[in-house]
């Protein structure tokens, strides 16, 4: 019995050492990713780093099962031998090298995506061929990740020979000993269970705990990414939301729209510029400093500027369906890779398909990324113009596709070519990891307190390239640009701004907080720039996100068909107005000066615009403003559930009785 004892406690100092490992790499992430929680402060460090103990524990146990059961079988002698310990020692280091691997990585990428990394990252590394291209220079920029891997398997390995004390004794036979050890494997095998399980409480820990725990603000901090690899692997559906009966839904949120039938429809040419990586933040002249965007800044000035804009998501693939079929993505995976991928959307070019427009989407990258390609032809692009169409790879960045000053170029010899009236979506690239400009343009766009900061500039400049030419067409003066971001990028942290070399060129901190707290991290620049219609300028302070766009582009058409759509016409004053995210299991509503966050069955906080930190939650001080807008959510997320499942996002025409 006391060599079997010796094996448990050997184990126990095993796994001690991988829980070690991993709250070190939660301190790693917390420091690498300051800018994002620069106001949390060390007790709400502690507080982060002692609940996550419990994730981790779970995802210790989960992922080293074979290991511990290894270790507990009552299998005597045959423990020590070679080969069985050969493999122990195998399985021990490479699971959890993996494990601490897969956090640090994932501490990096959380800078781009701003969440803890779901299931859903294994359809970007598998959709398209970038990520086997970005890999190298991912592992040379952060060379510490793929060395911290090998440190930690030379740790684990070392250790695993140090705690092995290979105790030696005479092997105790007969039924007592057997049954002594099945009881103890028995009862250990229970502690585990409810190890792995996060405790005793009726549901098994899951992501949403997190918030529960401590605060929707610490949740990434307390999460470890293996657990929400883990808890989002094999998910195929999302569940249904019930919370009001079908006919009063309307009543909080409407989704399917009138359109206007009576009038007559007018058409005119779009063109949608998708920014990406393009953060509120970098903007001058929403933030009263000279910013990145100096041509942005000065086309304002001729523009229809919303200052409320927010994206529905944090990822390239959440913006496609957002922007062009009004649909946000409220759920771990995105839409275009998710099993709802084959629903039919309502999407903006079928609608204006049927009203004879020639519609093209542009996007500089390589065949197959991010499906883009294959989601615009499914929802009704009637040309899709890529990298392979461009066809000529002297332009080409080396690891997205052609450069955005080039292309855009391109996109205007095209659209000479076009049937009028025209509905044309480009999506920009090169404002994107790992930063590279043309080789001319290396020494003129200079970085900012970040590397991104060049980039802007250039796809800035790209822009004006791209309208002064566009000036010179015959269709410039029929044409609404739209300009927005498919998401914002990283943030300079508010802590260290004070320390930053050229400071002038930075907005002012209590801005910068803003741009880190839930609700702000997800503000874009949005202008509509329209050079033959001069009602289109000036500022409007309305809610918008990006679902808003079709509804409202339709609205300034005359559109007379009716259309299912989770945004609202931003000039309507009788719709509902807000923004929805949905993050690491929590949803978001942003309405005016009000954030809520909402866990799927209560709100979680409430917050004031005006709370730069998010450190004060008011939903006891504000019930009214809290019932609100968690009906407006609530509603949302039960037709959003329901015809997600039900592939119910367009308006069947209904079929004529027969006679």
């Amino acid at each position: 019995m006391k060599a079997y004892v010796s094996r448990v406690l050997d184990l126990i100092k095993r796994l001690g050492l991988v829980l070690l490992l991993l709250s070190l790499s939660r301190l790693f992430f917390y420091f690498f990713n300051l800018s994002h929680f620069s106001d949390v402060g060390t007790a709400g460090l502690l507080k982060a780093m002692a609940v996550g103990m419990r994730f981790d524990i779970s995802v210790v146990i989960y992922f080293n099962l074979i290991i511990i059961l290894m270790h507990l079988l009552p299998v005597g002698s045959a423990c020590h031998n070679k080969y069985y310990r050969a493999v122990v020692l195998f399985l021990y280091v490479t699971v959890n090298s993996l494990l601490v691997f897969i956090n640090l990585a994932d501490t990096v990428f959380y800078h781009f995506t701003l969440k803890r990394s779901t299931f859903d990252v294994f359809s970007f590394i598998f959709t398209g061929h970038d990520v086997w291209h970005l890999i190298p220079r991912f592992a040379g920029d952060y060379w510490f990740v793929p060395v911290t891997f090998i440190f930690t398997a030379l740790v684990l390995g070392t250790a695993d020979r140090l705690i092995d004390r290979r105790v030696q004794s005479t092997p105790e036979k007969g039924m007592k000993s057997i049954a002594s050890k099945l009881v103890m494997m028995i009862f250990l095998l229970g502690l585990f269970l409810i190890g792995g399980r996060g405790g005793l409480q009726g549901r098994p820990l899951s992501i949403m705990h997190a918030s529960a725990f401590t605060s929707a603000r610490l949740s990434p901090i307390v999460l470890n990414t293996p657990f929400t690899l883990l808890k989002t692997a094999g998910r195929e559906s999302i569940p249904l939301r019930t919370y009001f009966p079908p006919e009063e839904l309307p009543e909080y949120y409407r989704v399917v729209k009138t359109g206007r039938p009576d009038e007559v429809f007018k058409p005119r040419n779009i063109v949608i510029l998708l920014l990406e990586s393009f953060s509120k933040e970098y903007v001058g002249f929403q933030n009263d400093y000279p910013g990145y965007t100096p041509f942005l800044d000065s086309l304002a000035q001729h523009a229809l500027v919303f200052t409320n804009a927010f994206a529905n998501g944090y990822r390239s693939m959440d913006a496609m369906p957002a922007v062009l079929t009004s649909v946000p993505c409220l759920m771990n995976d995105p839409i275009i890779t998710s099993s709802y991928n084959t629903n039919e959307f309502t999407a903006f070019a079928s609608l204006l398909k049927k009203k004879s427009y020639t519609t093209a989407f542009f996007h500089g990258g390589n065949e197959g990324t991010l499906d883009l390609d294959g989601f615009a032809r499914q929802n009704g692009f009637d040309y899709y113009f890529g990298r392979t169409e461009y066809n000529n790879d002297t332009d080409n960045d080396g690891y997205w596709g052609i450069y955005d000053e080039p292309f855009l170029q391109y996109v205007i010899r095209n659209i000479d070519s076009f049937p009028r009236p025209f509905f044309v979506t480009e999506f920009t690239l090169s404002s994107h990891y790992p930063y590279n400009l043309p080789e001319k343009y290396r020494d003129v766009f200079k970085e900012g307190p970040l590397r991104i900061h060049r980039v802007v500039r250039y796809t800035d400049f790209a822009l004006r390239c791209f309208l002064d030419t566009a000036k010179t067409r015959s269709w410039y003066d029929s044409t609404l640009f739209v300009l927005l971001a498919d998401h914002p990028a990283q943030s300079v942290i508010p802590s260290k701004a004070d320390n930053i070399d050229g400071k002038d060129n930075l907005p002012d901190v209590d801005k910068l907080r803003y741009y880190i707290n839930s609700s702000g991290r997800y503000a874009i620049p949005l202008l509509f720039f329209s050079p033959g219609d001069s009602s289109l300028r000036g500022e409007v302070s309305t809610t918008i996100q990006q679902t808003d766009l079709m509804p409202t582009l339709l609205n300034l058409l005359n559109y007379e068909g009716s259309y299912i759509a989770f945004g609202s016409d931003v000039f309507d004053s009788t719709a509902v107005h807000v923004a929805f995210q949905f993050v690491n299991g929590i949803y978001q509503i942003t309405s005016g000066n009000y954030c809520l966050l909402f866990d799927g069955h209560q709100p979680v906080a409430l917050y004031d615009k005006a709370d730069l930190n998010h450190e004060y939650s008011l939903l006891e001080d504000k019930p009214l403003i809290a019932d609100s807008l968690s009906n407006i959510l609530k509603a949302c997320l039960q037709e959003y559930t329901y015809r997600m499942r039900n592939n119910n996002l367009v308006v069947r025409e209904k079929v004529p009785d027969s006679e």
